[in-house]
């Protein structure tokens, strides 16, 4: 066996675990696990935050317009209703297994908010993710992608769900459209369920708990955690609670660095956030009328 072979065989192990922090945004607080001192991304993803479950008021509260530039927004929603606008003109409305997807490229202002239309939907939950964008793709156009919980492919293994939102998992694709080799799943694991899956070994990959216990190597990793693997092939988690576990896998092709991080801007140069904030300030990313 050569050793790609032997590289794409073996199991990760967990290189680290991160705690989320918890942090305010706009009209609530979350819990984010990306960025973090120990680790600025995995894949291509550099932020992660998980917010509620709370009580929302349909059409008010949410994160109001601010603006993006050199990076990827994605809101999963894992309950509720919600609305994205952008001064690129985009609209869309997605509810529970949908999502946000949009690229801001060069720059673009945006506004999200809960728009229920039923009791299930007064409760907000879910996961709001960045990418950073590849060198190329920084200044590009931007660009949305409303994806439909009916859009996203759902495999059954035992005892075990997964639903493909971006990359590939085994014959199954997900919708998403990615500017470099992306994954994102949604992954259920009830009592005692084990899940493995190979992951291309040039691929780097981790795994966020929103609920329950997951067990990665000898360790547990509990609700608020990011575990991120080593490098290898094959990943395994499995649930060893009483309860059922609900977990984010995500990763891709690493980041293209350096990341210069500015509040809502990553880009790979302090020269490119100035341009941004210029941008930004003079207009020309558009202008987000609130209602």
């Amino acid at each position: 066996m050569n050793a790609r072979l032997q590289e794409a065989a073996r199991p990760r192990a967990v290189d680290l675990v991160l705690d989320s922090e918890v942090a305010p945004v706009g009209t609530f607080t979350v819990r984010r696990a990306l960025p973090a001192r120990a680790r600025h991304s995995v894949g291509p993803w550099v932020f992660l935050d998980h917010f509620g479950p709370l009580r929302v008021t349909p059409g008010k509260g949410g994160v109001s317009a601010h603006p993006h530039a050199g990076i990827e927004t994605v809101t999963y929603l894992l309950s509720g209703r919600n609305e994205h606008r952008d001064s690129a003109g985009h609209v869309g409305i997605v509810s529970a297994g949908g999502a946000q997807w949009m690229t801001a490229g060069r720059g673009v202002v945006h506004a999200e908010r809960p728009l229920a239309e039923s009791e299930a939907e007064m409760t907000m939950h879910g996961i709001q993710l960045w990418t950073s964008l590849p060198r190329l793709e920084k200044l590009s156009e931007p660009r949305y992608q409303r994806i439909d919980a009916g859009a996203i492919p759902r495999v059954e293994r035992e005892g075990a769900t997964v639903r493909v939102i971006a990359g590939d998992f085994g014959s199954a694709r997900g919708p998403a459209v990615t500017t470099s080799p992306t994954l994102l799943w949604h992954v259920t694991l009830e009592p005692n369920a084990v899940l493995r899956a190979a992951i291309a070994p040039q691929l780097e990959a981790g795994l966020y708990v929103v609920e329950g216990r997951a067990r990665l190597d000898d360790g547990n990793v509990g609700a608020g955690q990011l575990a991120v693997w080593g490098a290898g092939g094959e990943i395994r988690f499995a649930n060893p609670g009483g309860t059922r576990l609900e977990a984010m896998v995500l990763g891709g092709a690493g980041a293209e660095g350096p990341l210069v991080f500015h509040g809502p801007f990553v880009m790979n140069s302090v020269e490119q956030v100035r341009a941004a904030e210029i941008a930004y300030r003079t207009g020309r990313m558009g202008r987000l009328e609130e209602d």
